[in-house]
Formats: C-alpha cells, structure tokens, sequence
C-alpha cells in the first residue's frame, strides 16, 4: 500500500508494520500528503515547489528509470499553450473547461487565452481537493468572471457536466482542455469521458487531448510496473493509435495527432525530437443529436 501500514514514499517515515502512516499525516493536514499525487509530481517535473516528500521521491525514482519524463512534462505545458491559442485565436472559443488542473506555476491557461481576448471564461475543474485549494487561492483573473472553479473531474463526466451547465453557456462552443486528464484511465472510460463530453458540448467546440505513450522508449513499461503501489492517476501508456481513437467523432484540426514537440512546434530548449506524449485537437462538427452513443449514454443539453 502506497504511505500505507507497510510503506512510505516519504523518505522521513519508517516502514513501521501495522502502522498507517498515510493515515496519521492525514488526520494532521487533512490531506493524503504521504502518497504521491500525479498532479504534484508533474509540477515536480516542471521545477515547481508545491509538493511533499512522497512526490519528490516517487518524481526522482520516475525520472531515474525514465529520463525523457521531464521534457515530456515541458512539452505538455506547450502544448496546453499552443491549444488554448488555437482555441481563442483561431475557432473564436470564448469560455474553456480545464478538465484536470495542474498547480498554478507559470502561464496559465487564463493569463494565455485573455492576452488574446480579455472576455474568455476559463473554468478550472479537478477533483482532487488539494488542487483546487490551491487553485482557488492562485489561479484567478483580474475580473470578476474570468475564473471559476469547480470541484469535479473528468473521471465523472456527468457531474462535470452538471456542473459546468452552472457556469458554462453550452448553447455556444466550449474547448475542454484534457492534459493527461485520461491517462490514468482505462480505454473503456477514457472513451465514455470523450463520448459524455462530445455529446454535450455543442457544434464549434474544441477538445485538446494529450496522453503519455510508448512509442519512442521503454521508460514508461518500466512506470507501468508502479501500478501494483496504487497511486491515484498513475498513468499507463496508450499507443498512438489509441489516441487517435480517442477523438473518434471528432474532426481533428491540423497537423492532427501527432508527438507533442511536432504538433505546430516553437522554439524552445526541450528535446527537439517525438516524445512519449501524443496530442492532437479535435472540433465538434456535428448535430449532437447523431453523435455515436456512449455506452451509458451521452447526456443531452
């Protein structure tokens, strides 16, 4: 059990048999700090601070085994970026759903789509309560509407759903952001999330999806082999063809699902080559009445 009763990420604890360490640091700050959080260790990744013991250790033990994963986390932050531009700069997108928050650190999703249009919305949404604490207190814009915040998660599309309808005008196109929201879903789920969400959003709105795969190193089969420690999110490798067929329904924008350093490229520091994260951005284009069924249905608005 991961900061269970018979181990500790956090290199302070002992491995104490019969005691739960995960459950006294719990009852200390409310939060599980003695399990790593994907959305920590990736803000490890970027350089950022707003983690524990647990994260770092399971950080450095990731990027020992796989070096790649802190360009990967780079890329993927430029990614969201040149997303969130495609969304308001060129499709005229005026209210984004962030399906899967990262800790605020630079650039963030709102400081990018109101340079462009100062009117944007940008919903913030997680399920993890310790982000969003965190994004309550940071992530904010300079006028009254320009942020919100929700406490659902895109592993639950509906409530998301249910909720964002309170603040979201779904008659007009929203872009929903999902960085590496999916990866520590299964292919079965990954898909309803994306049928759920096809099926509400309206005809002009975008999704951004970005996912860790296997294609260019062995690294992520050795994360894989993590699984057994049950840490929330950890995330399993699709290949690229099931990221492509994660935008079925959907009509991908050019250059379509591609590595994240080649999907319309910048300048920048980090490894210049295919990464192990696939991306791509797709556009609803169709009447939400002959969208292809979820399995449980998708809802209608």
């Amino acid at each position: 059990m991961t900061g269970g009763a018979y181990f500790s990420w956090d290199p302070h604890l002992p491995d104490t048999p019969g005691f739960d360490w995960a459950a006294a640091k719990r009852d200390l700050c409310g939060f599980d700090t003695a399990t790593p959080s994907m959305s920590r260790v990736w803000h490890f990744w970027l350089g950022g601070k707003d983690r524990y013991s647990a994260d770092r250790c399971f950080g450095e033990y990731a990027e020992a085994l796989y070096p790649q994963i802190v360009d990967v986390a780079h890329h993927r932050i430029a990614f969201r970026a040149r997303a969130v531009r495609a969304m308001v700069g060129e499709y005229g997108i005026g209210q984004i759903l962030v399906a899967g928050v990262d800790l605020p650190l630079r650039d963030e999703v709102h400081d990018i789509a109101h340079r462009l249009d100062p009117l944007v919305r940008v919903v913030y949404a997680d399920a993890d309560p310790w982000v969003m604490v965190h994004a309550r207190a940071l992530l904010d814009s300079g006028w009254a509407d320009g942020c919100v915040h929700l406490d659902a998660g895109p592993a639950d599309p509906e409530v998301l759903l249910s909720r964002a309808a309170e603040v979201v005008y779904l008659a007009e196109p929203v872009g929903v952001l999902l960085i590496n929201s999916l990866d520590g879903l299964d292919d079965p789920v990954a898909a309803h999330v994306i049928g759920v969400l096809g099926g509400a959003l309206p005809h002009g709105s975008c999704v951004a999806i970005c996912q860790l795969t296997g294609q260019t190193g062995e690294g992520l089969a050795a994360l894989g082999s993590l699984g057994a420690r049950r840490i929330p999110g950890l995330p399993h490798a699709r290949t690229p063809a099931g990221v492509r067929a994660l935008f079925a329904g959907l009509e991908l924008v050019g250059p379509g699902v591609v590595s994240a350093s080649q999907w319309r490229p910048e300048p920048s520091p980090w490894q210049p080559g295919p990464v192990d994260l696939w991306c791509g951005l797709g556009r609803v284009m169709r009447d939400r009445a002959h969208w292809p069924a979820t399995t449980s249905g998708a809802m209608r608005w």
